[in-house]
């Protein structure tokens, strides 16, 4: 294991590079909040040290200059990596010029250390790997063994078996998620085969529903909600091979078409229902269909934008995917890094979703221009790490209709959850209050030709 220390006063980077860098390395994490930390731990020769990063300014000074030298100045042959562009340390230093850049701050670490992509792949795994359970419904026969989890008394959990390899899938996998199960395990070793094995299926079923104009809402939300889990299974995974490009588009061209197809809000509630499809997916189809009225009925909305639109619903909740697997209980998205339910890894997660998903995008190619911004940007803060408490006006525009969307679908959604009848004027009251400022306010008034 490889020893990484970090001099960083940043609370939110320093839990951001901790997290991903043990994943992704396997390396020990020490961080230190200023210099005389750092040249604390770096002069204590007990300390091993394999690699240091260094913001380049901490306090106006220069602290990777400082670091770098006092490395040298006490014999410590340890590689240093500035994040940012403001210090004046030597060429031959390397520099991750963005400290937003996770996947540079781990490419970094990965060639220092020599860690190829296979190595990452092939690192040690618990015996068994969650999967969605909607990740079979397109399949006939089950690619491998798969396994149910279960708590014991002693809090330990146990894997039965409950699939062999080939064997037919339905109809008892329905049974399964009749009774709220939304997770399965299969071998760690299979989790990439499966995966592409899922992706080839929905491929040709997503195919398969374009060929043909009888095909009901509810299947076609269906496929895409499958699409979504398994994409997001390969794209933690590092991987945009051709056939998650393939399913990715697939998958928003039809977002668009059953958006156009539905009349009302009612009708999708009632689609999602049926389909038992699980929040964090209705969340989104449900914003996407408000979001869609409100380019309708605002000056500025176009069909560009509309294309921006469905990039932006497929990915922009992309990496929280994980963690609704493991607790498929969860709701709203602001609330969760307040859950004493989650890890501490999955809170980080949670914190850096928008920027992370924000990060995968730039891999898409012909991506149309601006749906990194708009992804970042999503829950109000212009990096991507949070969630916005006061919203302003410096972010993009079609992310400030994500942001009403969002919360007109929260308000609905708890409305409902309440038991109480579902008002639209109530709704824009509320959002009209939240969201004061002038742009935030004149998407909300769009909202008030939407049908219920």
């Amino acid at each position: 294991m490889s020893n990484i220390l970090i001099i960083s006063d940043n609370e939110v980077l320093n839990s951001l590079y901790t997290v991903n860098l043990k994943i992704y390395t396997d390396s020990k994490v020490v961080t230190c909040k200023s210099l005389e930390d750092a040249i604390e731990h770096i002069e204590n020769h007990e300390n091993e040290i394999d690699l240091v990063y260094s913001l380049c300014m901490i306090d106006e000074e220069d602290t990777a200059l400082l670091a770098y030298h006092h490395l040298i100045e006490n014999e410590r042959e340890i590689p240093i990596i500035v994040i940012g562009n403001q210090s004046e340390a030597p060429d031959e230093v390397s520099v991750v010029g963005n400290p937003y850049d996770i996947r540079g701050i781990i490419q970094s670490a990965a060639n220092t250390f020599g860690v190829t992509a296979k190595d990452m792949a092939e690192k040690d795994m618990p015996d068994f790997y969650p999967m969605p359970i909607r990740m079979y419904f397109s399949l006939t026969l089950t690619p491998c063994d798969t396994f149910y989890r279960v708590r014991e008394e002693n809090g330990e959990f146990s894997y039965h078996k409950i699939f062999v390899k080939d064997e037919a899938i339905w109809p008892k996998v329905k049974d399964y998620l009749d009774e709220g199960i939304s997770t399965l395990y299969v071998p760690s070793e299979q989790r990439f085969s499966f995966a592409k094995q899922v992706t080839t299926q929905l491929i040709d079923d997503l195919n398969g529903i374009k060929e043909d104009p009888k095909t009901k809402v509810g299947v076609k939300l269906d496929k895409v909600e499958q699409g979504i889990e398994t994409v997001a299974e390969q794209i933690f995974d590092g991987e945009m091979t051709k056939e998650v490009i393939e399913l990715s588009n697939q998958c928003m061209d039809t977002i668009v078409e059953v958006l156009d197809d539905v009349p009302d809000l009612k009708g999708i509630l009632k689609e999602l229902t049926a389909n038992k499809s699980g929040f964090l997916y209705s969340h989104s189809i449900i914003a996407g269909f408000v979001a869609s009225h409100a380019l309708d009925n605002i000056e500025w909305g176009g069909e560009s934008h509309k294309e921006k639109l469905k990039f932006v619903l497929f990915f922009h909740d992309m990496y929280l995917t994980s963690v609704y697997k493991n607790h498929p209980e969860l709701s709203y998205e602001d609330k969760l890094i307040f859950d004493s339910n989650l890890t501490e890894d999955e809170k980080e997660i949670v914190i850096s979703h928008a920027a992370q998903a924000a990060d995968a995008i730039k891999r898409y190619p012909k991506c149309p221009m601006g749906v990194e911004a708009i992804i970042r940007q999503h829950h109000g803060t212009s990096n991507g790490l949070g969630f916005a408490t006061n919203y302003k006006d410096d972010i993009s525009p079609l992310a400030k209709v994500m942001i009403i969307s969002e919360a007109f679908t929260e308000e609905m959604l708890k409305t409902i959850q309440r038991g109480e009848k579902v008002e639209i004027p109530v709704i824009l009251e509320f959002l009209k209050q939240s969201f004061s400022k002038h742009t935030y306010v004149k998407i909300t008034k769009s909202l008030e030709t939407l049908k219920l």
